[in-house]
């Protein structure tokens, strides 16, 4: 029951990001259409974003409270219907609507899966989750293999359509496959502890670098003179690599700790600042590797933080706050753009990195001294 239970919550997972990371392959295709701006581009993960973050705590109490794997199930069905509303938009402003209300959707899935797998797998945390988080990179590497090829087909609008029709397939099989909740907890807790705050705040900002990289991406490589599929490989090979990322950095967690925080967003620092330096595909690789070996790295160690009654609590929180910056990333990164140019823009994500370790650090020896 166990491996099924991870198996769809990692499908789950899957699905949500590739709904959400369908729009920046598709960037070429609406700005040319509707005439907007790399600003207004980047409103367009913006507006899914900061609802997004804002349901995070209350979806990871409600869960606690209510049942966690009911909060998932309603989590895919709502952001499936969602986003398959895409198909009737025509404005600009048709599209931040129905973002954002897929955005509350999605927001109801993280704290409650994230706490269900770590109530479940307590020795294995950073292993199970590390399965768990596949779902950002093949989310991220589906989603360019799905809406390119109908957009150039048909138009963009349909890629929506399909993708719905995908997850909300999965929805129903974790409500008919896994019958009723897995783990009730008995008495749940609105209680955030204040030794999570600096590991939010560094969460806003790796955040903030990694969806302001991820949205741009593609069109990084068209300004670099690569065609709207040649960029779209590169995307998708971001997210394949970013599989086996995933998997070691929760791997990696469970033996050293905390530690391997420290390396990854050293080398994510340093790998983002030789992407806009030299434009080199094969970076790329090494990009994925590093990149998504954030999240489950991240993940166990906020778990670490918390007792069994305020889990989802406490998980909603520092997503919140991680998402708060993937909020502003993309519209921030895009105004960079506009301004001053991409190689500005993304050697601030590298400076994001940077600065993100030195919170890090500066925890640490906190924590020192409080010991001492």
């Amino acid at each position: 029951m166990q491996k099924k239970l991870l198996l769809l919550l990692s499908l789950g997972w899957i699905f949500n990001y590739a709904h959400r990371m369908a729009i920046p392959p598709l960037i070429p295709l609406i700005k040319e259409e509707l005439a907007i701006t790399n600003a207004q581009a980047g409103l367009l993960m913006t507006s899914l974003l900061l609802p997004y973050a804002l349901i995070q705590v209350p979806a990871g109490y409600f869960g606690d409270r209510l049942g966690r794997k009911k909060l998932v199930v309603i989590s895919i069905v709502g952001y499936s219907l969602a986003s398959s509303l895409i198909i009737f938009a025509r404005q600009y402003w048709h599209l931040i609507g129905i973002r954002a209300l897929y955005g509350i959707f999605a927001g109801l899935y993280y704290a409650p899966a994230t706490a269900l797998i770590s109530g479940i797998y307590k020795e294995k945390t950073g292993s199970a989750l590390g399965v768990f988080m596949v779902g950002p990179p093949i989310g991220s590497a589906i989603a360019p293999a799905i809406v390119v090829p109908i957009a150039l087909a048909l138009e963009w609008r349909y890629s929506f359509l399909v993708l719905s029709l995908m997850s909300l397939t999965v929805g129903l099989a974790l409500m008919l496959i896994i019958k009723g909740e897995v783990r009730r907890v008995e008495k749940p807790k609105f209680a955030i502890p204040k030794n999570v705050f600096g590991l939010s705040i560094m969460n806003f900002i790796v955040l903030a670098a990694f969806f302001g990289i991820l949205t741009f991406l593609p069109d990084f490589f068209v300004n670099k003179g690569r065609s709207v599929e040649e960029a779209s490989l590169y995307f998708s090979l971001l997210s394949i690599v970013g599989v086996f990322g995933s998997i070691a950095g929760g791997n990696v967690y469970d033996r050293v700790g905390k530690t391997s925080l420290f390396f990854v967003l050293m080398f994510n620092a340093l790998l983002s600042f030789l992407l806009v330096k030299t434009a080199y595909p094969v970076l790329v690789l090494l990009l994925g590797l590093f990149f998504y070996s954030v999240g489950p790295i991240v993940t166990a160690y906020t778990s670490e933080h918390a007792s069994e009654e305020n889990l989802g609590t406490v998980m909603g929180f520092v997503n919140m706050m991680g998402f708060l910056g993937a909020t502003a990333g993309p519209y921030f990164i895009g105004i960079l753009i506009d301004r001053m140019g991409y190689e500005v823009a993304f050697y601030s994500i590298s400076g994001m990195y940077l600065l993100s370790l030195l919170i890090l650090v500066q925890e640490k020896r906190s924590e020192n001294k409080k010991r001492n």
